[in-house]
């Protein structure tokens, strides 16, 4: 009796696989050269800090004393400091892989806000149409003729830096990012609202809540998965807009606040250009990696663009 699998049904099963939707990502090369460099910079956020100081602002664990003093001041490259040191003798690799996972934590939880916020105003607005549909598509229009950064800007700007933490910063990115997507998961449904397994639903006396949270949304989630990377490229843009100005969070070092650092802090002057390209690079990945994870699911989940692959 043959113990395993022979390699003829394991030639099936990944066969079988590559049919699935995860083989159909998997064989798109964008997705996969962008979740690739996604995944290096989350492991470069979670396992690389265990490889930092327990604490970025703390210089007493590697200069002996609270104070800093000029000899950790501006360190180029070293074992100790891969990334040198600040003007505050602070780790600047440190600051860089912290930085990220809390940047990573904070673009989570606001997309998540922001394509909640969407996807439950574009349902209900698309479905039943009317003065809610008038209300929800007017109050959308109207704030994406106003820059939403500039608002999020003037929200922070009002919180104290004491009461400006990680979740708030999160909340806020949220609640200003959902305008955009509300009209594309609202455009949606009304396209899906006409649909013949609807009109199933009707005669089946399903109730309104059952035909846009069960019939609907389950047709339309992979689209609103789309929405939520979306969401979470640009969360990851607003915190480091706002961070680098000098309004991000103050409980918690972020890709922002090390820009800030960075820039205020003269090591741009002083010649440090590893500081600076180091994170600049990481952002630019960050942002490239969601682009082409976006563009490749796209793909998988757009039979028109498949379509127009396999013509071409």
């Amino acid at each position: 009796m043959k113990s395993g699998l022979d390699s003829s049904t394991l030639f099936k099963n990944l066969r079988g696989l590559k049919d699935t939707l995860v083989g159909e990502l998997f064989m798109n090369r964008r997705f996969v050269v962008g979740f690739t460099i996604f995944l290096g910079l989350v492991l470069l956020g979670y396992v690389g800090s265990l490889f930092a100081y327990p604490d970025p602002w703390d210089i007493s664990i590697y200069t002996g004393t609270t104070i800093c003093t000029p000899e950790y001041r501006f360190l180029p490259p070293s074992p100790g400091h891969p990334l040198g040191t600040d003007q505050g003798c602070r780790d600047i690799y440190t600051w860089l892989v912290v930085g990220l996972k809390n940047s990573l934590w904070i673009a989570a939880v606001a997309a998540i806000i922001s394509t909640t916020i969407a996807s439950t105003l574009g349902l209900i607005a698309g479905y039943r149409g009317g003065i809610l549909d008038d209300i929800i598509n007017f109050v959308s229009n109207f704030l994406m003729v106003i820059p939403m950064f500039i608002v999020l800007l003037m929200l922070v700007s009002y919180v104290p830096p004491e009461a400006r933490t990680s979740l708030l910063v999160a909340v806020m990115i949220g609640l200003t990012s959902w305008p955009g997507p509300t009209r594309v998961v609202r455009s949606m449904v009304m396209q899906h609202r006409a649909a013949d397994y609807v009109d199933v639903a009707k005669l089946m006396n399903f109730s309104i809540t059952e035909i846009i949270f069960k019939e609907i949304l389950p047709n339309i989630a992979s689209y609103i998965f789309l929405i939520y990377i979306n969401a979470f490229s640009g969360a990851i843009f607003a915190e480091v807009g706002i961070g680098a100005i000098g309004y991000g969070p103050w409980d918690a070092v972020t890709l922002g606040r090390t820009f800030n650092n960075i820039i205020y802090g003269g090591l741009v002057f002083v010649g440090a250009w590893w500081s600076f390209v180091t994170v600049g690079l990481v952002i630019v990945l960050l942002s490239y990696s969601l682009l082409l994870i976006n563009l490749g699911l796209q793909h998988v989940f757009n039979p028109r663009l498949k379509l127009t692959y396999y013509a071409v």
